[in-house]
């Protein structure tokens, strides 16, 4: 029986006690003593029933009170079970009140004593986030104003140490309009360690890559490097035969001496792109020129083209569309899919041997397409080739795309193969264009296209659809000067 009902039980038996006296006056004549006996008898049996009346309503709501102080308690042990076989600790503050109920979970996240109630001062101070931006002020709006809160930050132990909560606040209110604040947290350590692990793990897996990169190009790069220094080498030479003999032009002097320092920094660039890519990088994300960045990657190549007779054919677009990117690991990037390219087309005739990179930008990400008129991918293939240790080189390991595509993943990119019509495949990388400044804290999870939709419409985009030898043979400059600034 609920309180009102017992409220109104007690007032019907009131009422029924204060018509006794009237009711036993409609009897007729009644002598003076009869009737104030009669009084006397009706007031003590209505102060009876009152006792009667009140002494029931109290056992009725001490059972009430009773039913439910159980049914809390059975709710607080559900939570308890629930929160320490998931891990999650649970809390709950009734607004009227200044004491906090918090679950034995959520007492041993924060370092509180169990089955403490401590005071709302307490409990903020141990569970507010710290992080000087928008979700200190989400968080104060849950808890004084009643907006859901979802979030992920860090506090302060009681031990000094720093843990990761992530933590979920709601606001009900029952048919009496009485708010409740409730909250949830769980620890998510030991989640973030992990994540930070793997991230390390892939960074040095990236730096292994490029690592091996820069060995497959080694003979390339000491040719790259020979001929600067040659031709210093050559320079300096005629200046001493210049100054043996006498006869000093000044203007002749003047143009060695240019030609030396010309030479000098050019190889100087070859030896800082290779330690570019050798060093450990930090994945500091910055602002980069896509078309700068493919630039970059076909002068470290340069060599190494020109050794295969690869003739490379680059349609990049005129404004060169900026991302959000770590340098080093876009090169690497490019630099894999370029040499994966070489080796399709090193079965195919000298003649053929074209190498298109091509940019497009679409719904706000940019495209590169490296494509290439080797012997395709298997269309069974076309997605296993991403996976770790899938290879169809005789000395491959099978990491360099698998690698790639992680890389690309953590931009908030994607990257997927796709044969070409005539012949050759096409392998397309698909970045976000950059908005605003983000720093290397941001979710770079962001969404990307989907291969199955979007691979045939950027393969046309890019301009690197339905090539044949006879369209491209005409259109191709020699490796020398295409594949070099």
């Amino acid at each position: 029986m609920r309180s009102g009902s017992v409220r109104t039980t007690v007032a019907f038996v009131c009422l029924l006690c204060l018509a006794t006296p009237a009711v036993a006056q409609t009897g007729g004549h009644v002598w003076p003593g009869e009737r104030y006996g009669t009084a006397v008898v009706a007031a003590v049996v209505a102060v009876f029933l009152l006792q009667s009346a009140l002494i029931v309503a109290l056992l009725l709501e001490r059972r009430v009170r009773r039913r439910a102080q159980a049914a809390l308690i059975e709710s607080e042990a559900r939570a308890e079970i629930a929160g320490v076989s998931l891990g999650v600790g649970f809390w709950s503050w009734d607004p009227d009140r200044d004491g906090v109920w918090i679950s034995e979970q959520c007492a041993r996240l924060l370092g509180f004593e169990r089955r403490a109630y401590p005071p709302l001062a307490s409990f903020l101070d141990a569970v507010r986030p710290h992080t000087g931006a928008s979700l200190d002020d989400a968080f104060e709006q849950a808890m004084r104003g009643g907006a859901p809160f979802d979030g992920e930050w860090a506090v302060a132990t009681h031990t000094a140490s720093t843990r990761w909560i992530a933590g979920a606040i709601r606001t009900s209110a029952d048919g009496h309009g009485k708010r409740r604040v409730t909250g949830a947290l769980i620890d998510v350590t030991e989640r973030r360690s992990a994540e930070r692990l793997a991230e390390d793990q892939r960074r040095e897996l990236s730096h292994l890559g490029r690592v091996a990169i820069v060995g497959e190009l080694s003979a390339a790069l000491a040719h790259e490097i020979n001929q600067p220094l040659a031709a210093i080498l050559a320079n300096t030479r005629a200046a001493q035969h210049m100054l043996e003999n006498g006869g000093i032009d000044a203007a002749e002097l003047r143009a060695i001496l240019n030609d030396i320092e010309s030479d000098d920094r050019r190889a100087g660039a070859v030896i800082q792109r290779v330690r570019g890519l050798v060093k450990k990088d930090n994945g500091e994300l910055q602002l980069v020129s896509v078309n700068d960045v493919v630039g970059e990657v076909l002068e470290l190549a340069h060599s190494d083209l020109i050794h295969r007779g690869v003739v490379v054919n680059p349609r990049l677009l005129p404004s060169a569309p900026v991302i959000h990117s770590d340098r080093v690991q876009l090169q690497q990037v490019l630099l894999n899919l370029i040499m994966n390219a070489c080796d399709a087309m090193s079965d195919t005739s000298p003649t053929e041997r074209v190498l298109v990179i091509a940019t497009s930008v679409d719904n706000g990400v940019v495209r590169i397409a490296v494509h290439d008129r080797g012997t395709g991918i298997a269309p069974g293939s076309l997605e296993s080739v991403f996976e770790p240790f899938v290879t169809s080189k005789k000395n491959g390991l099978g990491l360099g795309l698998a690698i790639c595509r992680s890389i690309v993943r953590s931009h908030g990119g994607n990257m997927w193969a796709s044969n070409n019509p005539d012949r050759g495949a096409t392998i397309i990388v698909s970045l976000p264009i950059a908005i605003e400044p983000r720093t290397t804290s941001d979710d770079h999870r962001g969404s990307s296209p989907s291969p199955s939709t979007a691979s045939t419409a950027a393969t046309s985009d890019a301009g690197v659809k339905g090539f044949s030898s006879s369209s491209t043979g005409s259109a191709m400059s020699s490796p020398a000067t295409a594949s070099a600034k």
